[in-house]
């Protein structure tokens, strides 16, 4: 028998409890992982490891947790938050694969234990939204484009624009010019 704060829980019972989180852990659609701060990683299910590039389960239990961080001080910044809050608030974030490419996920983390005050093992769930934000950049791409393509059909309606004023400008100007001769010859004759 063991005591969980509120019962006495039986070895059969515990088990069942178990089995229950092994299910909701191994089924669960979403990735999951357990870590130690130090960056060992205690466990995780197969849709982590498949999110990350990893054969297997297994296969993703052989590495680190710092693996999956393309610089060393956003795992550091994520453990000072986790040892301040507790937990961090539902973010994107942009960690690596396996092959060192980017893999940009939707996660939750937090202290899921405490060994003598301090943060002892870390919970992340993540849902992988790389396809999202790459078609998302892709459209981004293909806007720029049609932007960038229209603009010299701007650029060339502004000058046609332009150049259509300047001329009628000149046209003006040059009316005015010869109604000026045509008065200073007026005024010539009147002064003779």
């Amino acid at each position: 028998m063991l005591w969980n704060g509120d019962a006495t829980i039986g070895q059969g019972e515990l088990q069942l409890w178990r089995d229950r989180y092994r299910i909701l852990f191994d089924r669960n659609v979403a990735g999951t992982i357990l870590t130690n701060v130090e960056g060992c990683i205690v466990d995780c299910n197969e849709p982590f490891a498949q999110i990350f590039g990893f054969e297997s389960r297994a296969d993703m239990l052989a590495h680190s947790a710092w693996d999956l961080y393309f610089d060393r001080i956003e795992r550091e910044a994520l453990i000072d938050r986790l040892r301040s809050r507790g937990s961090c608030a539902t973010e994107e974030v942009c960690l690596r694969g396996k092959d060192g490419l980017p893999v940009w996920v939707l996660t939750t983390r937090s202290v899921a234990s405490f060994k003598e005050g301090r943060p002892d093992l870390l919970l992340g769930t993540v849902i992988d939204i790389t396809a999202p934000k790459k078609a998302r950049a892709k459209l981004q791409e293909i806007k720029d484009a049609e932007s960038a393509a229209r603009a010299p059909e701007n650029d060339s309606a502004s000058t046609a624009d332009l150049s259509h004023k300047l001329a009628t400008l000149l046209r003006r100007e040059s009316r005015i010019q010869a109604l000026g001769t045509q008065n200073h010859g007026v005024e010539r004759t009147h002064q003779d």
